[in-house]
C-alpha cells in the first residue's frame, strides 16, 4: 500500500482532480467578461453636434457626462434587446432595417450632362409641358327639375343666346352652386368642377360660341369657349431641376433594385403553398 501511494503517477492524477474541481468551484461563480462598449471622441463629438443642433448653444461639462450616459445606456439595452430576439417580427425595425438597406444602393451620382437632361426630357416631354388653357363659360339646366321639357328648355335658350349674344347669361337656366364662368383654367381644372364630360366637350368646342346640350352627371350644359391656348412643350432651360430630379430619382431607383437584384441571388427562395382553408385561417387572424 505504501508503494502505491508513493508512485509519482498517482500524485500527478490526484493533483489534477484537485485542480479541475477547483476550476469548477471557482469558474461556476465567475460571470462571463462583459462586453465593451466603446465612446470615442468620434462618438462624442456627434453627441455634442445634436445637442446643439437642438438647444442653439454647446453643452456643458455635465450635459456631455450626461449625454454619454444616456448614450451608454440606450447601448446596453439595445443590445440585450437584441440578444433577446426582441427585433424579430416588429414590423417598425423590419420596415427601418429596410430603408436602411435601400439607403445602401444610394452610391454618389456623377454629374448629369445636358444631353442626358436633354434625352429624358424628350422621352417624357408630356410630363413637363405647360398644359393648355380656356376660357369657359356654361349655363346650367337641372334636369330633375326640368323634366321631360329639359331638352325645349335648352334648345330655346341656346337660340336665345345665339339671337341676342349681349344677353347676360346668368338670366337663363336653373341655380347652381357651379361657377359661371372658369378662366384661364386647364382641362383638369374643368373636369374638377364640371366633370370629364365637359372637359372632353371643350378641348373639341368651337370658339367664340354657345354649343350644347353637353350631358354630365349635374345635368345638362350650354358651353361657350372664349380663349384656347395649346399646349406648349417645355424647353430644358425652364424645367431644368425639375428634370435633374427626375433623372436622379430614376438613377436611384435602378441602383437599388441592382443592388437587390445582387443580393437575391445569395438565396434560394421557397414558397410554401397553403391549403385553402389554411389560408383563410391565417387571413382571420388579427394582426
Amino acid at each position: 500500500m505504501r508503494r502505491i501511494l508513493k508512485e509519482p503517477l498517482l500524485h500527478f492524477a490526484a493533483l489534477g482532480v484537485g485542480l479541475f474541481v477547483l476550476y469548477g468551484l471557482v469558474a461556476g461563480d465567475a460571470a462571463p467578461a462583459p462586453e465593451e462598449i466603446v465612446v470615442d471622441a468620434a462618438q462624442i463629438a456627434a453627441l455634442t453636434q445634436n445637442f446643439e443642433r437642438s438647444w442653439r448653444r454647446p453643452p456643458s461639462a455635465d450635459e456631455i457626462d450626461g449625454l454619454v450616459e444616456s448614450y451608454v445606456r440606450d447601448e446596453v439595452l439595445y443590445r440585450e434587446g437584441l440578444a433577446r430576439g426582441l427585433d424579430r417580427d416588429d414590423s417598425v425595425i423590419r420596415n427601418r432595417v429596410l430603408l436602411k438597406m435601400e439607403v445602401l444602393g444610394d452610391e454618389p451620382e456623377p454629374e448629369v450632362s445636358d444631353a442626358e437632361l436633354q434625352a429624358w426630357l424628350d422621352a417624357n416631354a408630356e410630363r413637363y409641358a405647360t398644359p393648355g388653357r380656356y376660357d369657359v363659360a356654361q349655363v346650367y339646366f337641372d334636369a330633375a327639375r326640368r323634366g321631360a321639357r329639359l331638352d325645349v328648355d335648352v334648345g330655346a335658350a341656346l337660340h336665345e343666346l345665339e339671337r341676342t349674344p349681349a344677353l347676360d347669361p346668368a338670366t337663363l337656366g336653373d341655380a347652381t352652386l357651379l361657377p359661371g364662368e372658369l378662366g384661364s383654367v386647364t382641362r383638369a381644372d374643368v373636369a374638377a368642377q364640371f366633370g370629364e364630360e365637359l372637359a372632353a366637350a371643350v378641348e373639341a368646342a368651337p370658339m367664340g360660341s354657345w354649343f350644347g346640350p353637353v350631358r354630365s352627371s349635374y345635368g345638362a350644359h350650354l358651353l361657350r369657349v372664349d380663349v384656347r391656348e395649346a399646349p406648349r412643350a417645355a424647353v430644358l432651360a425652364d424645367v431644368r431641376g425639375a428634370v435633374e430630379r427626375d433623372v436622379r430619382d430614376e438613377r436611384a431607383q435602378s441602383a437599388r433594385d441592382a443592388l437587390y437584384a445582387r443580393l437575391r441571388e445569395r438565396y434560394t427562395i421557397r414558397v410554401d403553398g397553403a391549403a385553402p382553408r389554411e389560408l383563410d385561417a391565417a387571413l382571420a387572424q388579427p394582426p
